[in-house]
């Protein structure tokens, strides 16, 4: 029995590195081979766990950073290197998903898991550069949703202002700075998170729904939706401020906070964030 993977309460129960099959199919198999990959101890065991654990919770960054510390220490295990990959994947990180699941297969080449991962991961690849070239393609057309000449999302914003921050995917530094830019001119500022695969909902819709006038709302990042707030909001200025989304979360994104097309959109990208967004009217700012 292979000893990286700590076994579940039932053999029955999935397996807990990640392939999709029963403990007993997988790691629990008398013959899973292990020659080929490092012993683990109780402690990595549990930060694998953890890894796992945080990746199925959707905080993949977590558990990819996770993933990062246990290869460093322990660089034979095949199920970091796996999951790894996957995690990756999940990120459309599509050639470092590649590297790692390559990897994997060089220390179990018999994981059927690890091939049919690959496989996704090639394919994805190519529709997403099917999708890029499309988006490519089609961007002018939204040209209409931006504000042109483009303005900074706070442009025109002082003591009085209402400004709700909107964490849509974005890093964690990229909202505290948008944060801070708008509290420094004084705006009355509330920030709100929004969940990974859920749209702001109950009385945080309400709020923005009711927005109006000198009221601003920025949305940072293109991964998550917002909600159908964004069809009943009247605020005076709406942003969106990108940190490196594809160009298909922004085209997304950038329908949703114009209300479909209810409301001009003033775009900004921060400065290390490699999205094009030629030939839209746009800023790009360091000060984030």
């Amino acid at each position: 029995m292979s000893a990286t993977v700590a076994a579940p309460a039932s053999r029955n129960a999935p397996c807990p590195c990640g392939s999709g099959r029963r403990y007993k199919e997988c790691h629990g198999r008398p013959s899973a081979p292990a020659a080929r990959t490092a012993a683990v101890d109780d402690a990595t065991a549990e930060r694998l766990h953890a890894a796992l654990a945080a990746q199925q919770g959707g905080r993949v960054a977590e558990a990819i950073a996770i993933y990062d510390d246990v290869i460093a220490r322990v660089p034979a295990i095949f199920d970091a290197w796996h999951m790894r990959g996957v995690a990756h994947f999940q990120l459309m990180e599509f050639d470092a998903a590649e590297r790692d699941i390559r990897r994997t297969l060089d220390l179990r080449p018999d994981l059927f898991a690890a091939r049919n991962n690959l496989s996704l991961v090639l394919e994805g690849r190519r529709i997403a550069r099917q999708e890029a070239a499309l988006c490519r393609e089609t961007l002018p057309r939204y040209g209409p949703l931006l504000a042109d000449p483009p303005l900074s999302p706070f442009d025109g914003t002082g003591a009085g202002t209402r400004v709700f921050v909107l964490g849509a995917g974005a890093r964690a530094g990229l909202v505290e700075a948008l944060v801070r830019d708008a509290a420094a001119r004084g705006a009355d500022v509330t920030t709100i998170a929004v969940g990974d695969g859920r749209a702001i909902e109950g009385d945080e819709a309400a709020r923005l729904a009711a927005t109006s006038g000198r009221d601003v709302v920025v949305c940072a990042g293109c991964a998550r939706p917002l909600g159908d707030w964004t069809l009943d909001a009247r605020p005076g200025v709406t942003a969106l401020v990108c940190d490196g989304a594809d160009l298909a979360s922004f085209i997304d994104r950038l329908r949703e906070v114009s209300g479909q097309a209810r409301r001009r959109v003033r775009v900004a990208v921060a400065a290390d964030a490699s999205i094009d967004l030629r030939p839209l009217p746009h800023v790009r700012s360091d000060a984030w």
